[in-house]
């Protein structure tokens, strides 16, 4: 059933993070519509804090249509420093009706911002030329979203996104001109394809179709969105529901840490043995700051690690909190560590010594 549109001019499209994360090191995104006809039941936009008032059932049925999207975002981006965007929308009907996408593409390439993508539709080739402009100029990267090759799975909880077969037919075309590409294989849905089997035959397709690297996630769970994900195990994996009791207990937004570390385990473990990297290379800015970002990449992986050694939250938050310190500083890390040595390090807030021996380590290398 084909979607109902709303056409309305919005006052501000640009979202600011205050820091980048260690997933796919966006500081802006923008996005030219709200809802999505593909309707996956596991999508956590359906969850309570995206629909903001709205009912949830129309997330699929009514998509809002930002028209004035791309004159919104060249006035709001020609504003901030240049950094990596993460942009556009490529659902089938409304980018195919209304091009928002497009323009605002086209937005990003004249500002000559770096450029990242998730998406599931394979129309981005469309815009193959100016994805390419785009990664000449600066850089662009993209992650297709594929949970699962198991039909049966994608029945269950995607029916109407595009087959996987065109979402990897589309990564290669994208590997093929030149572009980073990768597959954000999410959510993992737990006791239906997060055994070694399934992860194994994403990793292999995505290495076969060009891709570079894989970034897995489980399952996340709110409101709507959850009920939606019981309705489908109940209906189509019954026996993965005591799984799903045991995870989500006392309505838990995600699986406990333990389950967490060893998913990333097993498909770090999988993506050595196929060659791919199990993070995402990140944009680094030319220039005297290129080595913060550098430096910082180093950090949030240090980050990932320790998550995968179910090391306590404190030493995570330090690592990630220097990340962030290293990523925003004004000046080089670099000139400062040859002015002033380990100590300099130590300066900067959240670096202690056992970081800034790691840090002055990346920086002799």
């Amino acid at each position: 059933m084909r979607p109902t549109y709303q056409e309305y001019k919005t006052r501000r499209i640009l979202n600011v993070h205050k820091h980048v994360d260690g997933w796919f090191f966006d500081k802006y995104s923008a996005h030219p519509y709200i809802g999505c006809a593909f309707g996956c039941e596991f999508c956590y936009s359906r969850g309570a804090k995206y629909l903001r008032g709205r009912d949830h059932d129309d997330f699929d049925r009514v998509i809002r249509v930002k028209v004035n999207a791309a004159e919104r975002l060249r006035r709001e981006l020609a504003r901030k420093p240049v950094d990596v965007i993460a942009c556009g929308d490529w659902q089938v009907p409304a980018e195919r009706d209304y091009r928002l996408s497009r323009q605002m593409l086209q937005v990003v390439r004249d500002l000559g911002f770096p450029l990242f993508i998730v998406e599931r539709s394979p129309l981005l080739t469309r815009d193959l030329d100016l994805l390419t402009d785009i990664n000449r100029q600066t850089w662009a990267g993209v992650a297709y979203s594929i949970s699962t090759l198991d039909p049966a799975v994608k029945r269950a909880f995607e029916p109407r996104s595009p087959s996987v077969k065109t979402r990897l037919a589309a990564m290669a075309q994208l590997a093929e001109a030149g572009i980073l590409v990768g597959t954000a294989l999410m959510p993992v849905l737990p006791s239906i394809c997060d055994d070694d089997a399934h992860l194994e035959e994403v990793i292999i397709a995505t290495k076969d179709h060009g891709g570079r690297f894989i970034l897995a996630s489980g399952l996340t769970m709110s409101g709507p969105q959850a009920e939606r994900v019981w309705h489908a195990v109940d209906r189509s994996f019954p026996q993965a529901r005591p799984a799903y009791e045991r995870l989500y207990a006392s309505d838990a937004y995600a699986p406990p840490r333990r389950y967490s570390a060893d998913l990333g385990r097993r498909v770090r473990a999988l993506c050595e043995r196929h060659g791919l990297a199990d993070r995402m290379p990140r944009w680094i800015e030319p220039g005297l700051l290129g080595i913060n970002r550098r430096v910082a990449e180093h950090l949030f992986r240090k980050v990932h690690d320790l998550e995968l050694e179910e090391a306590h939250e404190q030493r995570l938050w330090a690592y990630r909190r220097a990340a962030w310190t290293v990523d925003e500083l004004a000046t080089s890390i670099e000139e400062l560590y040859n002015t002033q040595g380990i100590e300099g390090l130590m300066t900067l807030p959240g670096v202690g010594q056992r970081i800034a021996r790691l840090i002055a380590g990346w920086l002799k290398e």
